[in-house]
C-alpha cells in the first residue's frame, strides 16, 4: 500500500500508529479503572472484576446468610448463605438482611409468585443459627417434594455470583446435575456459579389454607419433634412462661403460630438501625429488651417462642418475591434479601410464616429504590397463610387491613359453604341464655363436633351436681364451678337441658330397686360424672336453652384441579373439622373425611365443572372445580411455515400456560414446555406435520399443513426477486467487477471509522488532560495566595455565562436558518462549499481518510497551492466541523482563499508539460469527486 492509501497518515503523510496505540491504551485504562473502582462502573451493574473473577464457594461460611453476605452493594447477599449465620452480624461490610441495595441479584420467570429460598437452619445457638447434617449430591432430581401441593415451574437467571440456587419450597428438581441438597431442603452448587447462569426448577408448594392448617393436629414424626423443638441452655428463662400466657387461648398449633406472629408484628417496630445484641440469647433480648429490629430478629424470636410450645419450627433465609417487572417475571434485588419462619404441620409439611411487619418492610424498600433508581417500586407479597400486603397498603382486593390482609389476616370468601357462604360463626352475644333464675353459657360458638364447656349459674352462683344433656343425650354432671364439657352434635340446633334436682337412685353397688315406674335413669359415670354417683334420675327443676349450630361447611382444596388428578379436600365449620362426613363428586359418594376433616378425592378424566360436596346430617358444604381443557397452538418462526424451519408450540389450560407438557411433532417427542408453556420445535421435511401436547391425561393436537406449497411459493417469490435484480443490474450496468470493487472498499471504510473514533477519543483525552492541568494550576494559585476563592467563583460564573451565550447563539442560528435568514448556518454552508471546491483541486485519491492538516500539507507541498489560502480554508473548515470557533467572521477571507485557489488551478490548466499531462495527472489526481466531508477525521 502506498503512502496515499494508508488511512493512518499524520500531517506529514507518514503512518501514525503510535497515536492510535496511545488512544487505545487510554481506553483500556478507563476499563481497568472501573474494574478496580466500582464507583466508575455503570450504576446497577457488577464491576468487571466481579464477573471475571467469581467468588470462591467458601466465602461467607464464617458468617452465613446474614453475616456471610458481605455488603449489600457489592457482596453476594443471601445467594451465599453458608452453614452458619449470626443474627445481626456482618462479614467485612453491611449485613445482607439490612442491605437496601437496588442492584439486581437475579430475575425469575415463574408460574406463581413465591419467596425464593436459599438456606434453612435447625440448630439455634442463642446468638445465631447453624445447619446440622451434611448436604448430599443430587443430579437434578432433588428428592425433597412428594408431588403434593401446587406445581410451580420457574426459570432463574443469576446476575451475580452465587453458591446457593434460589428455589421455591418444596423443590422437586432443577436443571443442573452439579448441586447439593441440605437437610433443610436448600439447594447449593458444588462450585460458585458466575453471573449469567440460568437454570429451570420445579417445586410443589404446600397449600396454606388457614382452615386446613387449623385442623392439622400435633401428630408430629418423632424425628421432627426432637430436632425442631430444641432450645439451647442459654435461652432466657422468661421466654416459655411468657409464651405460655400469650398463647393460652390457642387451641391448635396454627393458632399458636398466628398468636405469636401477631404479637411480634403489633408490639415490635421494623427498623434497620439497631445495634447487634451482645448477649447469648437473641430471642430473649428481642422479646424483652428491644423495641425494634429487622427480619432476622423477628424470625429468630418466633422460632424460639414456638419451640417453647413444642411446635416444630425452623429459621429460613433467601429473598422475598421482589418486583413484578413483566408477565410472570420478578426482578429480585439485594434489598429483597430476607429471613422468615417455617412451621411444621402433620400431613402438610413445612409452611411459611413471616412475622416481620410486611407493610413497613415494603415501604422501606420503595424509599431505598427511589433513592437509587428512577421510577417507582411496586411489589405485592404473600407472607403468612392468608396474609397479603403490597406497596399500596392494600390486599389483593384493594381492601385495607393489617399488613394488607383483611381484619383477621385470612382471605375473604376463598371457599363456599352449602349456600355459597364461607361458613357460620356465632358471636359472643349468642353464647349465653338466661331462663328464669338460671343462666346457661357456652365458651365458644356451637360448631358441630366441637368440644364446648357449658357453664350453669343460678342467680349468679355456679350450680354443681346438675345433670346436663345435649339434644336429649346426657353429657355429664356439672362440677363445683357449674361447668361440664360436651361435644356439639351434628344438628341444626343445640338444646341444653339442665336438671339441678336430679335424685340419686342408686348406690355405688348399682342397686336400682325402689325406682318409680317411668323414671329414666342416667349413667352419670359413663357421661363423665363422678364415679360414686353412678345413677341419677331426672327431677323436675332446672332450665333448658337452645343455641343455633353453624351448618355451612367451608371446603379447602389442596392440589391442582386438573383432569385425572387428585386433590385433598378439608371440610371445617368455624375452624372445627367435619369428621366422618360423606364426600361426593357430582353426587356420587367417593369417600369419607378423617378425624381432621380431610379426604383425598380423585378427579374425573373429563373436562368441565365438577362439584365436590361434603355432608354429615344437616352440615354440608361444596365447591365447584373447573377442569380446563388442554389447548395447543403452533406459530411458525418464519413468515410462513416451511419444511425444516422452526415452530413455537404453546400449551394452555384455559387461559393459563402449562409448564412441563410433553410435545411431539410427527409422532416424535421433541421436549417439554417451559415456564411460559412454550417450546420451539422443527418442522419435518413433509407437506404436513401433526403437533401434539400431552398433560394431565389430556392430548391436544394441531396440524400444520401446506408446507410444500408454502415452499414452492417462497421459491417462486425468490426467483422473481432474483430476476428483477438481474434486470436492474443490466439496466444500470452493474456487473460482478463492480460488486467486487464495492466489497474491497469495506475494509477501508472500517479503517476510516476506526481512525475517526480514535481521533475523537484523542481529542477527548487531550481536552480532559488540559482541563485537569488548568484546574490544578488554579488550585495551586489559590493555595499560594495568587488567586482567591472569589476569583475562581468569578471565573466559573464567566465560564457558565459563556456557555449560556453559546447555547443562545446556537438557538438563534437555528431559528434564523428556519426562517431563511443568513445566520451562522449560512456561514457553515459557505465554508463547506469552499472546502468541497478546494478538495477538487487536491491530488489525493481518498481525502476522506486524511485529517484536514494532512490534506493542507499535501496541497501546499505536493500540489503547490498557495499556502495562506490553504491554511485559511483548513482553519475555517475545522471551525465548522468541530464548533470550536465562530465561522461568521471568516466567511470573507474563506471566499477570497477559495478564489485564489481557483485562480491558481486555472493558470495551471492553461499549459501542459512535455508529456502532455497536467501537473495534477502527474501526481495521480483522482477523477472522482471528493465530497465536502473529506478530512473529517481530525
Amino acid at each position: 500500500m502506498t503512502d496515499d492509501d494508508t488511512p493512518f497518515d499524520d500531517a506529514d503523510g507518514r503512518p501514525d500508529y503510535g497515536r492510535v496505540l496511545v488512544v487505545l491504551l487510554a481506553l483500556l485504562g478507563v476499563v481497568l479503572a472501573s474494574t478496580a473502582v466500582p464507583a466508575l462502573s455503570p450504576q446497577g451493574t457488577t464491576t468487571p472484576a466481579e464477573e471475571l473473577v467469581p467468588q470462591p464457594p467458601d466465602v461467607g461460611d464464617a458468617g452465613g446468610a446474614g453475616s456471610g453476605a458481605g455488603s449489600g452493594g457489592g457482596g453476594l447477599g443471601a445467594l451465599n448463605p453458608g452453614s452458619q449465620t449470626d443474627v445481626g452480624g456482618d462479614l467485612g461490610g453491611e449485613n445482607a438482611m439490612r442491605s437496601q441495595s437496588a442492584e439486581t441479584h437475579f430475575v425469575v420467570r415463574s408460574t406463581s409468585p413465591s419467596y425464593w429460598r436459599t438456606g434453612a437452619y435447625d440448630v439455634y445457638e442463642g446468638d445465631g443459627w447453624a445447619q446440622s447434617g451434611e448436604p448430599t449430591p443430587a443430579d437434578g432430581d432433588l428428592g425433597v417434594a412428594d408431588g403434593r401441593g401446587e406445581e410451580v415451574h420457574y426459570r432463574v437467571q443469576l446476575n451475580r455470583t452465587a453458591t446457593a440456587l434460589p428455589t421455591v419450597w418444596r423443590p422437586s428438581r432443577v436443571s443442573r446435575n452439579d448441586v447439593l441438597v441440605t437437610d433443610g431442603g436448600a439447594v447449593r452448587a458444588e462450585a460458585a456459579l458466575p453471573g449469567g447462569t440460568a437454570y429451570d426448577g420445579v417445586s410443589y408448594a404446600p397449600r396454606r389454607d388457614p382452615d386446613a392448617l387449623r385442623t392439622a393436629g400435633t401428630d408430629y414424626p418423632e424425628e421432627v419433634r426432637e430436632r425442631y423443638t430444641r432450645l439451647p441452655a442459654s435461652t432466657d428463662g422468661r421466654l416459655k412462661p411468657f409464651t405460655d400466657q400469650l398463647t393460652e387461648d390457642a387451641d391448635s398449633p396454627y393458632e399458636t403460630a398466628r398468636t405469636v406472629e401477631s404479637w411480634l408484628e403489633e408490639e415490635k417496630n421494623y427498623s434497620l438501625e439497631v445495634d447487634e445484641p451482645g448477649g447469648d440469647d437473641v430471642a430473649g433480648q428481642f422479646v424483652f429488651d428491644m423495641e425494634a429490629g429487622y427480619c432476622e430478629y423477628f424470625a429468630t424470636s418466633m422460632v424460639a417462642m414456638l419451640r417453647t410450645q413444642d411446635v416444630p419450627a425452623r429459621y429460613v433465609v433467601g429473598y422475598s418475591t421482589g418486583e413484578r417487572t413483566g408477565e410472570d417475571t420478578y426482578t429480585v434485588r439485594g434489598m429483597n434479601a430476607h429471613a422468615w419462619v417455617e412451621v411444621y404441620f402433620p400431613d402438610r409439611g413445612w409452611v411459611r410464616f413471616d412475622p416481620t411487619p410486611g407493610q413497613e418492610r415494603l415501604e422501606q424498600e420503595r424509599e431505598s429504590f427511589r433513592e437509587q433508581r428512577s421510577g417507582d417500586y411496586e411489589a405485592s407479597e404473600t407472607g403468612s397463610p392468608g396474609e397479603e400486603f403490597s406497596t399500596n397498603g392494600s390486599d389483593a382486593d384493594g381492601t385495607p387491613g393489617e399488613n394488607g390482609s383483611d381484619g383477621d389476616g385470612e382471605p375473604d370468601g376463598s371457599t363456599d359453604g352449602g349456600d355459597g357462604s364461607s361458613g357460620d360463626a356465632t358471636d359472643d352475644g349468642d353464647r349465653e341464655r338466661t331462663v328464669g333464675e338460671y343462666t346457661v353459657g357456652l365458651n365458644r360458638s356451637a360448631a358441630p363436633g366441637a368440644p364446648v364447656t357449658v357453664t350453669v349459674t343460678r342467680n349468679g352462683l355456679p350450680v354443681g351436681g346438675a345433670m346436663v344433656t345435649f339434644n336429649g343425650e346426657p353429657v355429664g354432671v356439672t362440677d363445683q364451678d357449674g361447668q361440664v364439657v360436651g361435644e356439639v352434635p351434628y344438628a341444626e340446633s343445640l338444646r341444653v337441658d339442665v336438671d339441678s334436682d336430679a335424685v340419686l337412685r342408686a348406690d355405688v353397688d348399682g342397686d336400682t330397686e325402689g325406682t318409680p315406674d317411668g323414671v329414666e335413669l342416667f349413667d352419670v359415670a359413663a357421661a363423665g360424672g363422678p364415679a360414686a354417683d353412678r345413677f341419677y334420675a331426672a327431677g323436675q327443676a332446672g332450665a333448658n336453652a337452645t343455641f343455633d349450630v353453624a351448618t355451612n361447611a367451608t371446603l379447602a382444596v389442596d392440589g391442582d384441579a386438573v383432569t385425572g388428578g387428585e386433590v385433598t379436600v378439608t371440610a371445617t365449620v368455624d375452624g372445627v373439622p367435619v369428621r366422618r362426613a360423606a364426600v361426593l363428586v357430582d353426587g356420587e359418594r367417593v369417600g369419607e373425611t378423617d378425624d381432621e376433616g380431610a379426604a383425598t378425592v380423585a378427579l374425573p378424566d373429563e373436562t368441565g365443572d365438577v362439584t365436590v360436596r361434603v355432608e354429615r346430617g344437616p352440615v354440608a358444604g361444596e365447591r365447584t372445580l373447573t377442569l380446563a381443557a388442554l389447548n395447543v397452538s403452533a406459530t411458525p418462526t418464519a413468515p410462513v411455515a416451511l419444511p425444516g424451519t422452526g415452530v413455537v408450540v404453546e400449551a394452555t389450560l384455559g387461559d393459563d400456560p402449562v409448564a412441563g407438557a410433553t410435545v411431539t411433532v410427527a409422532g416424535e417427542r421433541v421436549g417439554e414446555t417451559n415456564v411460559d408453556g412454550r417450546t420451539t420445535a422443527r418442522l419435518p421435511l413433509a407437506n404436513a406435520a401433526r403437533i401434539a401436547v400431552d398433560a394431565h391425561g389430556q392430548r391436544a393436537e394441531q396440524t400444520v399443513g401446506g408446507l410444500f406449497v408454502n415452499l414452492a411459493g417462497t421459491l417462486l417469490a425468490a426467483l422473481a426477486v432474483l430476476g428483477g435484480a438481474v434486470l436492474l443490474t443490466r439496466r444500470y450496468g452493474i456487473d460482478p467487477a463492480t460488486v467486487r470493487r464495492a466489497l474491497r472498499r469495506v475494509p477501508d471504510l472500517i479503517a476510516t471509522a476506526l481512525v475517526a473514533l480514535g481521533a475523537v477519543a484523542d481529542r477527548a483525552v487531550a481536552r480532559l488532560w488540559a482541563r485537569a492541568l488548568l484546574t490544578a494550576d488554579h488550585l495551586r494559585s489559590m493555595v499560594a495566595g495568587r488567586r482567591s476563592p472569589g476569583d475562581l467563583l468569578d471565573a466559573l460564573r464567566d465560564w457558565l455565562a459563556a456557555r449560556r451565550a453559546e447555547v443562545r447563539s446556537a438557538a438563534a442560528g437555528a431559528t434564523a436558518a428556519a426562517v431563511g435568514d443568513d445566520g451562522p448556518e449560512g456561514s457553515h454552508a459557505t465554508v463547506r462549499e469552499a472546502w468541497a471546491e478546494f478538495l477538487d483541486a487536491v491530488s489525493l485519491r481518498r481525502p476522506g481518510t486524511r485529517t484536514p492538516a494532512a490534506i493542507g500539507s499535501h496541497a501546499v507541498e505536493r500540489d503547490d497551492l498557495p499556502s495562506d489560502a490553504v491554511w485559511t480554508l483548513v482553519d475555517a473548515f475545522r471551525a465548522v466541523e468541530y464548533g470550536d470557533r465562530d465561522p461568521d467572521e471568516r466567511v470573507p477571507e474563506v471566499r477570497e482563499a477559495v478564489a485564489e485557489v481557483r485562480r491558481t488551478v486555472e493558470r495551471r490548466e492553461g499549459g501542459e508539460d512535455a508529456t502532455g499531462r497536467t501537473a495534477g495527472d502527474a501526481d495521480g489526481v483522482d477523477d472522482s469527486p471528493a465530497g465536502a466531508d473529506a478530512g473529517v477525521a481530525d
